[in-house]
């Protein structure tokens, strides 16, 4: 491991609370602005973070949000298909990482989490119908030259068992962050879309996914944060490639996705979207693909779907 990479301990008891349900979002972010007004990131270096689990049962999904969903991220799905898309189901976990991350547990100031990944692994189909259980764990802290990473284990299970599991990495800038170098433009990947994100797209994401961070929503709202223009979600980026590729070939699980936020996507912006297909004989199906400025190349997005196939298909 490298000498600016060291781990943070955590303990290795997990320190679970179950809910019965979670405030409404408002309310989570009132209380995320509280919590970040003086509060101090202190890494105990002598002791141990609490690894947390928040443990929320029986969650049903709102048809009419997740039909508003599939149209801010551009899928074509009829609004009575059944499925829920994958990428939906991190939407899930909004509230409960944001109580998280305003609990005791967690040591860091919440208004300093920057998303820079997102993994998710989609066993088998989850159904509208359906009805869920949702645990967010911590999975592990890190100080890195960049900043304090942090990592949450997402899973999904219906009826004991898991259908869904996603890990999302955050980024803490301390005092002790170095500054890096503009990202390393490398070789772009062959341009196959031409991408619109006009400048309301924030908003439309924040009410289907319930993120209302401040500087996703105006510029106005973001530069009372420190950030000169309003800024749309990684994560809508994300869905609005993965409802891109499936024009290409079916998502249908089961398969995995492991995407890196790299620049910030500022509001409006012209993008465009790369991709390659890697097969491998009988074993597995890779796309990978990239979200680019349409002028500069700067990269926002980059990552892979994986498809394993099951023995003797």
């Amino acid at each position: 491991m490298s000498p600016e990479i060291q781990p943070i301990p955590v303990t290795e008891n997990i320190h679970s609370v179950h809910l019965t349900h979670l405030p409404p979002m408002p309310a989570i972010f009132c209380k995320l602005l509280m919590s970040a007004v003086g509060k101090q990131t202190r890494i105990p270096f002598h002791g141990r973070v609490t690894k947390g689990r928040l443990c929320l049962h029986k969650v049903s999904f709102d048809p009419n949000r997740v039909h508003r969903y599939r149209q801010v991220c551009g899928f074509s799905h009829a609004p009575e298909d059944p499925a829920v898309p994958p990428g939906y189901l991190q939407t899930l976990f909004i509230g409960l990482l944001g109580r998280y991350i305003t609990s005791d547990f967690f040591p860091i100031n919440p208004m300093g989490l920057i998303q820079t990944g997102q993994q998710f692994e989609s066993r088998c189909p989850v159904l509208i119908s359906d009805t869920l259980d949702l645990f967010c764990t911590l999975q592990d802290m890190t100080l890195t030259a960049k900043g304090i990473s942090t990592r949450f284990l997402l899973e999904i299970y219906r009826d004991d068992k898991q259908v869904w599991q996603g890990i999302s990495t955050y980024l803490t800038r301390t005092s002790r962050s170095k500054s890096t170098s503009r990202t390393v433009q490398d070789r772009p990947l062959p341009a196959r879309m031409s991408l619109e994100v006009p400048a309301g797209t924030g908003r439309g994401y924040a009410r289907v996914s319930g993120d209302y961070n401040p500087h996703h929503l105006s510029n106005v709202t973001a530069r009372i944060i420190g950030f000169k223009q309003a800024m749309v979600h990684g994560m809508w980026s994300l869905a609005r490639t993965l409802a891109c590729l499936e024009q290409i070939t079916p998502l249908v699980p089961p398969y995995s996705v492991d995407a890196a936020f790299k620049l910030p996507i500022f509001m409006p912006a012209t993008l465009r979207l790369g991709y390659e297909q890697v097969l491998n004989g009988r074993t597995f199906h890779r796309i990978f693909f990239d979200l680019r400025d349409a002028a500069t190349l700067g990269p926002h997005l980059k990552g892979h779907i994986t498809h394993r196939k099951k023995k003797g298909s």
